[in-house]
C-alpha cells in the first residue's frame, strides 16, 4: 500500500505542475519568467520545504536509536570490606563481578521501530502534500499576475480610446460642431484613464514582488512574466473531482496520522508485557579462597494492570485523529465543492461573454462613434459604449482568474489535472 502511495505521489506531483503549464505560452522571450521556471525555483529555495530535509534526518536518526536493544550492564560489588573486629581489613573480603540487562518483553522492539517509521512516513507525505500547496499557492500568484499584467494592458488601451477620443472632439469643437464642454470632459476622461494605467502599473509590480518572493527572489529579477488567461481548463462533474480527491496524497496524509497513532497505541500495548532484568556473575570470597556462580532474574509485577490507563489513552488518541480526518475530509468537501461550482460558472460566463456579449458591444461603439461623428449621438452615448466595452472585457480577466484560482484549489487538492492531457514534463526533485 505504501509503494502504491509512493509512486501515486510522484505521478499526482507530475500531473498538476504540468496541468498549470497549460495555459501558458509554449514561446517565451528571453528574461521572461515562465511558471515552470517560478516552480523549480520555488521547489529549490522556499524554506518552507527546505525544513522537512532537517526533519527526515531527525527522524531517521530516531529509527537507528528505536533499534537499540537494552544495554548491558557491568558491576563490581564488594561486601565484608575495612569492617571492625575480625572483618577489619579484607581478609573476609567478597567481591563479585556481574553482567546484567533486560530481556524485553511483548515486541517492544519491533513496536518502537513501527512508531518511528509510521512518523518517517507521514512525514515524508506531509513534505509531498506541502509541496503540492505550496505549488497550489505559486500558482494562483502566478495567475493573478498575469490578470495583473491584462489590466495593465487594458488600461493602456483605455488610454488610446481616451486619447483617440480627445482628437476627435477637439476637431468637432474647431469645427462647431460642438462646445467647449465636451473637450473638458474627453480631457478629463483621458486624464483619468491615465491614472487608472498607473495604478494598473503599480499593481503588477506588487504582484511581480510576490511572486519572487517564493524564491526568494526580488521584482526586479523579472522582467516579464510569460503566459495568458485566455485557455481555460474544461468543466468537470464535481462527483468525479471529489473520487479523485479521495485517491489522492492529501486523503493518505490524513490516514497516515491515524496510522502514527495506531503504533503509538501499539507500543502503550507492549508494556503491558512486563521486561525481565537478569544478572550473573561470579563471587570471590577471601575467607575461603573460594569461588561462585551468582544469578539473579526479577520482574515488575502487575504491569498489565498499572498499564490499562495509558492503553485507554492511547485508543482515546487514535479515535481522535480518525474523527479529525472525517472532520478535514468535510471541510476539503465543501472547499471543492465551491471551488468546482465557481470554475464552472466562470467558463461559462466568459465563453458568454467573448461570444455573445463582446461583439455585440464592438458593434455598437462602433455604430455609436460613426453616429456622434454624424451628429446623430450625443457625446454621453459614445463614452457609455465605449465604457461598457471596457468593463466587459475586465470582466473577462475577472472571471478568467477566478477560474485559473480555483483550477489550482481543485488540483492542490486531487493532485489531478482538469485539463485534457500535460504538455510538459517536470519531476519532483525532491522524492
Amino acid at each position: 500500500m505504501n509503494s502504491f502511495f509512493s509512486h501515486a505521489r510522484k505521478r499526482m506531483f507530475t500531473v498538476v505542475v504540468n496541468s498549470v503549464l497549460l495555459f501558458i505560452s509554449t514561446t517565451a522571450m528571453s528574461k521572461t519568467i515562465t511558471l515552470e521556471q517560478a516552480a523549480r525555483l520555488t521547489l529549490q529555495q522556499h524554506p518552507d520545504l527546505q525544513r522537512y530535509q532537517s526533519l527526515l534526518t531527525a527522524t531517521e536518526a530516531d529509527r537507528t536509536l528505536a533499534n537499540l536493544t537494552p544495554a548491558y550492564q557491568v558491576g563490581v560489588e564488594a561486601e565484608n570490606l575495612l569492617g571492625s573486629g575480625d572483618a577489619s581489613g579484607i581478609s573476609d573480603a567478597e567481591l563479585t563481578v556481574s553482567l546484567s540487562s533486560v530481556f524485553e518483553m511483548g515486541g517492544k522492539l519491533d513496536a518502537r521501530v513501527s512508531l518511528v517509521d509510521a512518523n518517517l512516513s507521514l512525514l515524508q507525505s506531509e513534505r509531498y502534500v506541502a509541496s503540492l500547496k505550496l505549488l497550489s499557492e505559486l500558482t494562483r500568484h502566478y495567475v493573478k499576475t498575469l490578470a495583473a499584467k491584462e489590466r495593465l494592458t487594458l488600461a493602456e488601451t483605455s488610454v488610446s480610446l481616451a486619447d483617440e477620443a480627445l482628437s476627435i472632439v477637439k476637431q468637432r469643437v474647431e469645427k462647431g460642431a460642438t462646445n467647449k464642454a465636451e473637450f473638458l470632459r474627453a480631457r478629463a476622461a483621458l486624464n483619468q484613464a491615465k491614472v487608472d494605467k498607473a495604478s494598473a502599473e503599480t499593481s503588477l509590480a506588487i504582484a511581480k514582488q510576490s511572486l519572487a518572493l517564493f524564491w526568494q527572489g526580488d521584482a526586479e529579477a523579472i522582467d516579464k512574466v510569460s503566459g495568458s488567461l485566455s485557455t481555460l481548463p474544461a468543466k468537470r462533474q464535481y462527483s468525479a473531482v471529489y473520487q479523485q480527491f479521495l485517491e489522492s496524497a492529501n486523503v493518505e496524509r490524513l490516514t497516515q496520522a491515524i496510522s502514527v497513532k495506531e503504533a503509538e497505541q501499539k507500543l502503550v500495548e507492549s508494556n503491558a508485557s512486563a521486561d525481565i532484568s537478569w544478572r550473573i556473575g561470579v563471587r570471590r570470597s577471601q575467607a575461603v579462597q573460594d569461588t561462585s556462580v551468582v544469578a539473579a532474574v526479577s520482574m515488575p509485577l502487575f504491569a498489565e494492570q498499572r498499564n490499562q490507563g495509558a492503553t485507554r489513552a492511547a485508543l482515546a488518541k487514535k479515535e481522535a485523529a480518525v474523527i479529525a480526518r472525517d472532520s478535514q475530509i468535510l471541510e476539503i468537501k465543501a472547499l471543492l465543492f465551491k471551488a468546482q461550482q465557481y470554475l464552472n460558472f466562470s467558463i461559462d460566463a466568459v465563453k458568454h461573454i467573448n461570444d455573445v456579449v463582446l461583439p455585440d458591444l464592438e458593434t455598437a461603439t462602433t455604430l455609436v462613434l460613426e453616429g456622434y461623428q454624424r451628429g446623430a449621438y450625443s457625446y454621453q452615448d459614445w463614452i457609455a459604449s465605449r465604457d461598457a466595452l471596457i468593463r466587459a472585457r475586465a470582466k473577462v480577466i475577472e472571471l478568467s482568474e477566478s477560474a485559473l484560482v480555483n483550477q489550482s484549489l481543485v488540483e492542490q487538492w486531487t493532485g489531478v489535472s482538469g485539463q485534457a492531457s500535460p504538455t510538459q514534463e517536470f519531476r519532483n526533485n525532491h522524492e
